[in-house]
């Protein structure tokens, strides 16, 4: 008894404190390949002690820990049964450097260097550091890193390699720079407040390291995580790490996970992790992909994984429920980070619905045209880099809400470029059209021609979605009950900044000039009936070349020139010619004589719209047959139709009725 109380008695003195230090430094450095350096100790006695600081430093003078002040209480009478069972413990500003250096080995093995083979026998006494627990541990402030190589993907090279280095030395969302040897990417958390309810790192009974957590707080760069009350556990062995998190929280969002995370093999870290968002803000996600939606939210599960290219990590959504900015998203997809490009795969959506909103967020600005209104449907892709994104299905309704009543409805599949979502490219995207009301066009762009009705029909898409080529196009256009338009063929419609440009090669099967007339009511068509042949039409709405031969039940009819149909002056400027044309059908005149009319004339006509339907009066009242040259008009000469014919023949087959 009275050397115990002699003892404490020199641990309380500046003597025995340093005594103590000297004794503890002068044990563990020996087994230290570097330097370690232990502060001043204070409260010194047989249950406890506080030390300054600690810091340890590798063989290259590289910090790898280093503390502030060190708390610890013990119970002695463990220490006489050589067990390191530590009551409680205290670390303020732990920093934590674990580096994997080029030639893949770790900095910790370089400190603490392998000693012989344990040679221990059965039965032999144990030592100290056979069974080291702590009930109880507290950390304050802590930091953590993770260092390891980093090369740029092995597809790239030269040009494209050195772009891709030089992006990723700049990124401020990863933590890439250039070392003596190499290139190096770290991983980090700061500001750890942890306390532990029971902590193990070794004890003879057991396998592993076991981490039983109260309460975890701690900020992740990459991925930017600002973890909250977390609870659960977590066992190391070896180079694998097992979680089990019960809860945890986010600025906005809650859930729980469990999963592996592993290493070595000279392989990257590998990831299996599961997390079941119950509440999941999108602003804690949108570092995802930057034009990702920031408010809102729903909940889903989160897989973790990287397991064909150890460089890319899937983040795979599923049982998602997600509401933002005016859309309803549910299904699934995952997110592929780490490679040239963001992946987009494994798709399987529901819009219930999706707004414009969203789609110009996701897009990351507005659209050359003010689209307002909800898509709504379903999304079947297996996607891939989002510059070769393919749809395997997509049935979507769009209903218009810059024009109430106006819906859109189609199919899609194909392939397509969204690495900038407002400069989407086609890759053979076949589009199935159900309805698309053209009224939503004429709204969209006002210098869209006014042609009214409903578009039906398929095409395969290609190049830029602003200056778009279709092939193979089978459409329909119908308004009212009369017979439908029919055509067939190629083209490329160029959106432009006042008129949209046209560049079409179409077989018409038919051309019903009666729909076209009700649909087109500012133009005042005079021309009735269904005629086929071949159209082809370029140039824009203000200046159209057209050529045409159309057959029907009026005969057959050539044009070769070019119009304007651009309100609110109307013009046409070619050579027409006709073969056994009969006026009383193609203009649907019961007034009219029945002819048999071929000819060719110069046609030069130019009106305004207030004029226009004088016109098409006058046209439809025209008495026996064409004169060689007629003019027709208002005083002011608004309007002038001058019609030479060159060796026609006018038959009249019957008179009028």
């Amino acid at each position: 008894m009275l050397a115990g109380l002699l003892v404490i008695s020199v641990l309380k003195t500046q003597f025995g404190r340093n005594f103590a230090r000297d004794f503890v430094e002068g044990r563990v450095a020996p087994k230290v390949r570097g330097k370690l350096h232990i502060g001043k100790i204070t409260g010194l006695s047989f249950g406890g002690a506080t030390i300054d600081s600690v810091e340890i430093r590798g063989p290259d003078d590289s910090l790898f820990i280093a503390t502030g002040k060190i708390t610890v209480r013990w119970d002695p009478r463990d220490l006489i049964d050589k067990r390191t069972l530590i009551s409680y413990l205290e670390v303020d500003g732990p920093y934590v450097h674990l580096r994997k250096s080029q030639a893949g080995k770790w900095n910790w093995k370089d400190v603490f260097p392998p000693g012989p083979p344990n040679k221990r026998v059965p039965g032999a006494e144990r030592g100290y550091a056979d069974f080291i627990v702590a009930d109880s541990v507290v950390i304050k402030r802590g930091t953590v890193l993770v260092s390891m190589p980093w090369h740029p993907d092995d597809s790239l090279r030269g040009a494209k390699r050195d772009s891709a280095v030089a992006r990723n030395l700049t990124r401020k969302d990863k933590d890439i720079r250039r070392t003596a040897s190499g290139f190096e990417k770290t991983w980090r958390w700061n500001g750890i407040e942890l306390v532990s309810g029971y902590t193990r790192l070794a004890d003879p009974d057991s396998v592993g390291r076991l981490f039983q957590i109260a309460r975890l707080d701690a900020d992740e760069f990459d991925p930017p995580f600002n973890f909250r009350n977390m609870r659960g556990g977590v066992r190391q062995t070896g180079d694998s790490l097992w979680l089990d998190v019960t809860h945890f929280d986010l600025p906005g969002s809650t859930g729980k996970g469990s999963g592996k995370v592993w290493w070595g093999s000279d392989l990257p870290t590998r990831y299996d992790l599961r997390v079941v968002g119950d509440s999941v803000s999108l602003s804690d996600v949108g570092w995802v992909y930057p034009t990702l939606p920031t408010t809102g939210g729903g909940s889903m599960v989160l897989t973790i994984r990287n397991e064909q290219n150890l460089s890319i990590i899937d983040y795979a959504l599923s049982d998602m429920d997600v509401r933002s900015t005016r859309s309803r998203l549910k299904g699934k997809m995952t997110f592929g980070v780490g490679g040239p490009v963001l992946i987009v795969k494994d798709l399987a959506l529901e819009a219930a619905p999706v707004n414009f909103d969203l789609v110009r967020t996701l897009a990351g600005g507005p659209f050359p045209y003010d689209w307002q209104g909800d898509l709504i449907g379903t999304v079947r892709a297996r996607g891939g880099p989002v510059n070769r994104f393919r749809v395997d299905e997509a049935r979507i309704t769009f209903e218009d809400a810059n024009v109430p009543g106006a819906v859109t409805r189609a199919t899609a599949r194909g392939e397509l470029d969204i690495l900038f979502p407002e400069f989407t490219t086609f890759r053979g995207f076949d589009v199935d059209v159900a309805q698309l009301d053209l009224r939503t066009a004429q709204y969209l762009n006002p210098n869209f021609p006014r042609v009214n009705g409903i578009v039906a029909g398929t095409a395969t898409l290609d190049s830029l979605w602003l200056d778009v080529r279709f092939r193979d196009a089978d459409l329909t256009h119908s308004d009212g009950p009369g017979e439908p338009t029919h055509a067939t063929g190629n083209g490329r419609v160029t959106i432009g900044e006042k008129f949209t440009g046209y560049d079409l090669a179409l077989t018409t099967q038919p051309l019903s000039f009666t729909t076209l007339a009700h649909a087109y009511p500012s133009v005042k068509l005079p021309l009735r009936g269904s005629y086929q042949g071949p159209l082809r039409i370029q140039g824009t709405l203000d200046d159209l070349s057209i050529t045409t031969t159309l057959t029907g039940p009026g005969g057959t009819f050539s044009y070769d020139g070019r119009v304007d149909g651009y309100p609110t002056s109307y013009g046409a400027h070619g050579s027409l010619t006709f073969l056994d044309l009969n006026v009383r059908t193609l203009l649907a005149s019961d007034t009219l004589p029945v002819t048999s009319l071929n000819g060719r004339m110069a046609l030069d006509v130019t009106a305004d719209s207030a004029s226009l339907a004088t016109t098409a009066r006058r046209v439809t009242s025209v008495p026996d047959a064409f004169p060689p040259q007629m003019q027709t008009g208002s005083p002011g000469g608004q309007v002038q139709a001058v019609l030479q014919a060159r060796n026609a023949c006018f038959t009249s087959r019957s008179s009028p009725e």
